[in-house]
């Protein structure tokens, strides 16, 4: 082809080019319902995608992303460093508590700190030394191998129920009585992995006074010594307690998939009267199911401790197992049922709300005796809940508690079940 006869050509295709470059141009600009090539469910689609807004979170929405996407709960209340404010977890029957906390975190030791006042007047302070030590408080940052740990606790607890020993304890028997203990104690353990193991020696100081709670009377008022062993004797006590536990639990969801399993048996020498030395030993099983991409857990919990009295001996009224409250027996008033030996079976199915709240189904039965073979009738209670928290586990739980015995029951916790 010739030069002047390839020009004509180019300027055809150009022209050709130009021409289709407008037609498309000008079919993008028609309107889509009048477009001939498009069926009508695709301008439909086409018209509802045109219609849609972005989603716009409302202001409590807003709040609890900012509390989780900033750790915002977790520096106030659990933080890696520093001080902070402990709130709850001072035992059942305590009432709201509060008080300040400091962690100091470093590869070579760690030490905490925390002391707390509860609106029913309970006290609790707490100290503790880690060597090695970890750079942060979940089990990403653990120490592998052998560790030690030096702790100590004071407690003031001046309202604590009792309604007698045995699974036939009435509840128009409930009275209450202070409890007063300090402990001092040294683990050395080893930490691999999954497994850990150690043993722990100690010295447990207690004793017994009048409860303070004006709705009812005093335990030491209307129970013979006989009824609750140990309430006139100071008690002082060397403790010794081998432990094992197992975890598959993966720290960066929680307790939402795998199990804890844990055993202690723990030996008390009294030191001072040669009449309550006693053995006690513990297992706490539990297990997680997950399904549907994690929003849906099954939880499952057996939990079972008996305590054997040298011969001639008694085990103290106030170190024996109990069931009732906002983690056991939830249909009871806390340490509604006592005796030297108790199991408990409980069940939940969570499922999660949205990023911050779960809601649950939870069924619990239990049962004490002077011995496992002995235990009395099984009682049970089941509820529904709601509980608030992110990472870290429950902040805020609700519950209603239905099927015991003594009538339905509200519960409110800053913590978790189980």
């Amino acid at each position: 082809m010739t030069g002047g006869a390839r020009w004509p050509v180019i300027a055809a295709l150009v022209g050709s080019f130009l021409g289709l470059t407008a037609s498309q141009a000008s079919s993008q600009s028609t309107p889509t319902n009048q477009l001939p090539h498009l069926d009508e469910a695709t301008a439909a689609r086409e018209q509802k995608a045109r219609e849609v807004t972005p989603h716009q979170r409302s202001t409590i929405e807003r709040a609890l992303f900012k509390l989780e996407d900033d750790l915002l709960l977790e520096r106030v209340l659990d933080p890696p460093r520093g001080i902070y404010l402990r709130v709850g977890s001072m035992g059942e029957g305590s009432g709201f508590a509060l008080g300040p906390a400091l962690r100091y975190n470093t590869p070579r030791f760690d030490f905490k700190a925390s002391a707390a006042a509860s609106t029913k007047t309970y006290f609790s302070g707490d100290v503790a030394l880690r060597f090695p030590g970890t750079v942060g408080q979940d089990n990403y940052f653990k120490s592998e191998g052998p560790y030690l740990e030096l702790r100590g606790r004071r407690r003031s607890f001046p309202q604590e129920d009792f309604f007698g020993l045995g699974p036939d304890s009435q509840l128009s028997n409930r009275s209450d009585f202070a409890l007063y203990d300090t402990l001092g104690r040294v683990t050395g353990g080893y930490d691999r992995g999954r497994l850990q193991t150690g043993i722990g020696l100690g010295y447990l100081d207690a004793s017994i006074g009048a409860g303070t709670d004006a709705r009812m009377p005093s335990s030491t008022e209307i129970f013979t010594i006989d009824e609750m062993p140990g309430v006139s004797d100071r008690g002082g006590f060397l403790v010794i307690e081998p432990f094992v536990e197992y975890t598959s639990i993966d720290p960066a969801i929680g307790d939402h998939s795998g199990g804890r399993y844990r055993l202690s048996v723990a030996e008390y020498r009294d030191q001072k009267h040669d009449r309550y030395s006693f053995r006690r030993w513990e297992a706490d099983l539990r297990q997680y199911l997950t399904f549907v991409k994690d929003t849906r857990t099954i939880a499952i919990r057996a939990w079972t401790s008996s305590a054997t009295p040298e011969a001639g001996n008694e085990v103290p009224f106030y170190l024996q197992p109990t069931l009732g409250g906002g983690r056991t027996l939830r249909g009871y008033r806390t340490f509604r049922f006592r005796d030297r030996s108790a199991l408990l079976l409980q069940g939940e199915y969570r499922w999660r709300i949205n990023q911050f709240v779960q809601g649950a189904l939870f069924y619990d039965t239990g049962a004490v005796g002077p011995t496992l073979d002995d235990l009395g009738a099984f009682e049970r209670s089941s509820g529904v809940g709601l509980r608030a928290g992110g990472r870290t586990g429950s902040a805020f739980r609700i519950e209603m508690a239905f099927g015991g015995r003594e009538g339905n029951r509200l519960l409110v916790r800053f913590d978790d079940a189980f």
